[in-house]
């Protein structure tokens, strides 16, 4: 499966590309500085809109692996051509893919090497094996939304995946499912039947959590940053309390 591409892949393919480029323009490349450079360009065969520069490079390594079997011997002229060709072919088919690129400067207090992650390094393994598939999908997307400063998005869907794990949380708690109740009632549902006087622990965060709830399900409403960080660690810190109840179900 091929990996998403991200800043540094960008930086690394534009210095071995260079690298490349500069070594096949020297009076008498070495293979062995043309085969370092290859070998460096042949991971973007799994990094996803990137994977023909490293499916090419490879081939090219393969072939003149056979050809030079002495890492110092000088490439022959009609190589170096082949090389400085396909560089330029290489640039040409970038300059059009990174067309649909789009540059995001991230505006959260939040870790932001984390948030590239997803939400998995957020969590304790054995807190994340916990969340069901489409949950930590749900937490994914509220993580990444902060890459892209989409903080509503990213309330929302920690909001989301927060009522999934404590519809979860309530059946093993009290023995009954809450039902198909619409988006934002099973948050009501919960704090009917646990008034705050005599409300667990895990879901002490559950007055905050409702009425930022309330707050964007008005469409006037655009949360800033603040409000989504702490919701997206208020969320983050529910699943992780109430995992200990709901390990048994998994």
């Amino acid at each position: 499966m091929a990996g998403e591409l991200d800043a540094e892949d960008v930086f690394e393919l534009g210095t071995w590309l260079g690298h490349l480029e500069g070594d096949t323009n020297l009076e008498k490349p070495e293979w062995s500085d043309i085969r370092d450079d290859l070998q460096h360009l042949c991971k973007y065969r799994v990094i996803k809109g990137l994977e023909f520069i490293g499916s090419e490079a490879q081939g090219i390594l393969s072939t003149f692996g056979r050809k030079y079997k002495n890492r110092s011997k000088q490439l022959e002229d009609n190589d170096v051509g082949w090389l400085q060709a396909s560089v330029q072919v290489w640039y040409g088919r970038i300059t059009e893919i990174s067309k649909k690129w789009i540059f995001s400067a991230p505006q959260t207090q939040l870790d932001i090497n984390k948030l590239s992650a997803g939400a998995k390094l957020f969590f304790e393994e054995d807190e994340w094996d916990i969340l069901s598939e489409l949950e930590r999908q749900g937490m994914n997307e509220a993580a990444t939304s902060f890459l892209g400063n989409n903080f509503t998005a990213s309330e929302f869907m920690a909001l989301r995946t927060l009522e999934s794990v404590l519809r979860r949380w309530y059946q093993k708690k009290t023995g009954n499912t809450i039902g198909k109740l619409a988006w934002g009632k099973v948050l009501d549902k919960i704090e009917k039947d646990f008034p705050e006087k005599n409300r667990p622990t895990e879901i002490s965060a559950l007055f905050h959590l409702r009425r930022r709830r309330n707050a964007i399900a008005h469409p006037d409403v655009i949360s800033n940053e603040p409000d989504a960080s702490v919701t997206f660690i208020y969320v983050i810190n529910v699943c992780k309390a109430v995992k200990n109840l709901l390990t048994s179900q998994t």
